[in-house]
């Protein structure tokens, strides 16, 4: 066992060179020189720069079964020998208080901030790593990133750590396009049991499958042949293109709120294309939360209701790119050639051409068919929420029953939608917490409801409430119908002192459903399953906590 604490630049410098295997030339040309031109190691030190004070444990023979994989089907092959083995890098916050060897997993676990695998491979040497992102996030900023459960043993001692996968392209075996596959299904098979993960050899059979040309050396794969290979693992992927859809921004949006880390096409260049993945966002801006309203006519009641989405006070996503160290933060913003014409969306500079969702068989209805259908819900005569705000008073008065009448769904006062899709046993789960005291009438009538394996939900608010977390209604639809049956795919409409719920054998009864009473009723908490709230940790100069 090899053990550096690292506290300073020289020591860091020092430490790389020789974990990367460092050639004495390009060392003597200083660290500036390695970060312009070695992008492993640019990677690591903006890492470990970000850790004041770690101790780092290293394993000097450790079989990785991606790079193992990679090594049989290629590398094996050549004329000059690669190793078989990796080194793994275990990073701990501060210095240890004692022998590695003789502390617990408890006290060591406390520690722990992840793994990186160092590939025997020149240049782009991090394999497979999973780091906790709050270490690597910058100071105090709030993000919610969707994460899994990872279980590592080193030297004996079972430690967990909470990550997204990270992984530089090799060149040869994989490029973005293939780590794009790789960490996704890393993520997807460790945290759902329907899932099985791919090594880079079944990558590249699966795409000789469905290409025209030889696959070794890799020359990366389409957008098309991506969701192709996801298709042949089990996944219903639907893949979006960003200059054929109007609300791109926003449906990138309403999945990532929905837990499900999606993958992004870019287009770097004239030829240069690019894929990473995003799996998070920073938190919302209130200060424009208001500023884009959208107004839904009803002919029925020749009436205009209008909202704002919560979409638009999210710009900044979490994003896994092997160019760049991991959980970076980067800004999507719509760069218009022309006033009259819609803008180009842009990432990082790179114009975004496709977004590929990687959704289960069950996830039918999409993003924008169920924001559609909510618009229309909240707007229609019989089941829209205006005439139902009329008769409410709002908690801690926030609002009355005469202000709502004169403000909420105008222009002045509009509604808060927040759009997200959840499965039905996170979501059942969470609102029995929250309605289990004193909404106990609310809780029974969502417990005795049947829900479907994924739900859509659409939480309603005002802007007040919204700065405290607190929701005043919301729409669940069924995930498992089209859009062609519209507001019919309602299960459950929830308004200030009305439910209205419908059973799986009321489908054919939908208009004559009606509303129920609830005697006890006043604004719940809103819906935190599906990310986790993650906070930069603020660096030291001794980080010995």
């Amino acid at each position: 066992m090899i053990v550096f604490e690292i506290s300073n630049d020289e020591e860091r410098f020092v430490f790389l060179v020789w974990v990367l295997m460092v050639s004495d030339e390009e060392a003597c040309k200083g660290k500036e020189f390695l970060i312009q031109h070695h992008p492993s190691f640019r990677v690591l030190w903006n890492l470990l720069s970000r850790l004041h004070l770690c101790t780092v444990i290293v394993e000097d023979h450790y079989v990785d079964w991606v790079y193992r994989d990679s090594y049989y089907f290629y590398y094996s092959s050549k004329h000059f020998n690669y190793s078989r083995f990796c080194k793994r890098l275990c990073i701990f916050s501060g210095a240890l208080e004692k022998e590695f060897y003789d502390c617990t997993s408890e006290e060591v676990g406390k520690r722990f901030i992840g793994s990186i695998v160092i590939r025997p491979i020149p240049g782009r040497s991090i394999g497979r790593t999973l780091l906790a992102p709050r270490y690597f996030l910058p100071e105090r900023e709030l993000c919610q990133i969707r994460l899994a459960k990872y279980k590592i043993t080193v030297y004996g001692k079972q430690l967990t750590v909470e990550a997204f996968p990270y992984s530089m392209q090799d060149g040869e075996t994989t490029s973005c396009a293939e780590i794009t596959i790789l960490n996704l299904l890393d993520y997807y098979s460790r945290s759902y049991p329907e899932y099985r993960y791919l090594l880079p050899s079944e990558i590249s059979k699966l795409a000789e499958l469905n290409s025209y040309e030889r696959r070794m050396p890799t020359t990366g794969l389409s957008y098309e042949l991506i969701s192709k290979i996801f298709c042949e693992v089990g996944f219903y992927p639907r893949l979006y293109s960003a200059q054929k859809m109007t609300k791109f921004r926003h449906i990138l949006y309403y999945y990532i709120e929905s837990g499900i880390p999606v993958a992004l096409g870019l287009k770097q260049g004239p030829e240069a294309k690019h894929s990473i993945i995003i799996v998070g966002h920073k938190a919302t801006d209130e200060n424009t939360l208001g500023k884009e309203i959208t107004g839904v006519y009803d002919q029925e009641t020749d009436d205009t209701i209008w909202t704002c989405d919560i979409a638009d006070t999210v710009d900044t996503y979490c994003i896994i790119d092997d160019n760049r160290e991991p959980y970076q933060l980067s800004s999507c913003i719509e760069e218009k050639q022309m006033k009259e014409q819609s803008g180009l969306l842009k990432l990082n500079h790179c114009e975004i051409e496709y977004m590929m969702v990687p959704l289960y068989k069950r996830m039918i209805m999409e993003a924008a068919d169920a924001y559609d259908i909510c618009l229309s819900i909240l707007a229609s005569k019989k089941l829209g929420i205006k005439d139902f705000l009329l008769m409410s008073c709002f908690f801690e008065g926030v609002m009355t029953a005469e202000r709502t009448e004169l403000k909420l769904g105008t222009k002045e006062m509009p509604i808060v939608m927040r759009l997200f899709m959840a499965s039905s046993r996170t979501f059942r789960k969470k609102r029995d917490e929250q309605f289990r005291k004193e909404k106990r009438e609310v809780r029974d009538l969502y417990n005795i409801t049947v829900f479907p394996k994924f739900v859509w939900i659409c939480e309603i608010t005002t802007k007040e409430l919204h700065k405290k977390g607190l929701v005043i209604g919301e729409i669940v639809l069924d995930a498992t119908s089209s859009a062609e049956v519209k507001t019919d795919s309602f299960i459950i409409i929830h308004y200030p002192n009305v439910i209205c719920r419908r059973m799986p054998e009321d489908y054919s009864e939908a208009k004559n459903i009606q509303f129920e009473k609830i005697n006890t009723w006043f604004p719940f908490e809103r819906f935190d399953g599906n990310l986790e709230n993650v906070v930069g940790q603020v660096r030291r100069i001794s980080d010995n906590d």
